[in-house]
């Protein structure tokens, strides 16, 4: 899918025609990122009057409803039926073209880039707000945005021109495969070595259903090319959580025993990446 984004603006007055782009949405219809900038929405409240709370009450169903999104499409692994999206390039286009609120959107615009977080906080500090760390409203989980960017820094970066990187596999490139499963990276030279990031701050059966889909995957693998039985390397890139009575802390104890998988920290991501230049490790989809 192609990486769009759109503006979210906030008009004081329709008449006019003045506006404030107080916020962002970057997707390809499957991922969603969102954020506002504190700023830009003081500044709107402060022309709004008694409209002013409108504003938050918005900002609050939109980012709940991006959330709902992201965690359906997670979740989508083998569903019979297709879902019909709340949210796509189609329906934001629509709404560019008929809202006439104090809420308003600009025509989702098309990018070459992938659609990442390191995407997003380009775009965002470039259209909406260059002091985006202040800007606390946001859909994307703090503490995996930290690692997502080590992931992104530590590995991503270094192997990106030798091996597959934030690839989604699908039955059109592994026909035998019977959904879709994102990678953060995987190549071939010998053995196969790969690796995916899991956010603990999810649900139960929706981790359950990552690590069981991963198994299958790196099988299907193995089977495909003739390299089942030999000594693979599949890692797992999670941290381990702080409350250690928690869920969260169970879910990672069970993912440290499983054989097929080997747990990284995400502070340690650099050891994949090394494994990956030493062996020569190469693209082969």
């Amino acid at each position: 899918m192609k990486t769009y984004y759109s503006i979210v603006k906030v008009v004081p007055n329709s008449l006019v025609g003045d506006s404030i782009s107080v916020g962002m949405i970057l997707s390809d219809d499957e991922k969603f990122f969102i954020k506002f900038s504190d700023s830009k929405i003081k500044i709107a409240k402060s022309l709004l009057g008694n409209n002013k709370k409108a504003i938050d009450f918005f900002i609050e169903q939109l980012i709940s409803s991006v959330e709902k999104e992201n965690i359906s499409e997670s979740n989508h692994y083998l569903e019979i039926f297709e879902k019909p999206k709340v949210f796509s390039a189609k329906y934001f286009n629509y709404l560019s073209n008929y809202n006439n609120n104090i809420i308003q959107y600009n025509q989702p615009k098309y990018i070459k880039e992938e659609n990442n977080l390191n995407t997003f906080t380009n775009l965002f500090k470039l259209l909406i707000d260059s002091d985006i760390s202040k800007n606390v409203t946001s859909s994307i989980d703090s503490n995996w945005a930290k690692a997502r960017e080590t992931i992104n820094l530590g590995l991503i970066k270094r192997v990106e021109n030798q091996v597959h990187t934030n690839i989604k596999i699908t039955s059109k490139i592994l026909p035998s495969l019977y959904f879709n499963y994102e990678m953060d990276c995987i190549g071939l030279n010998g053995v196969f070595i790969g690796a995916k990031s899991i956010n603990l701050n999810q649900t139960e059966n929706t981790i359950q259903k990552e690590l069981s889909n991963y198994y299958a995957l790196a099988t299907i693998l193995e089977n495909a090319h003739g390299r089942y039985g030999k000594k693979n390397n599949f890692y797992l890139i999670s941290d381990e959580p702080q409350s250690v009575s928690s869920k969260e802390h169970l879910l990672w104890e069970k993912m440290i025993k499983l054989k097929k998988f080997e747990l990284i920290p995400t502070e340690n991501v650099e050891i994949i990446a090394s494994k990956i230049e030493e062996t020569n490790a190469l693209k082969f989809l």
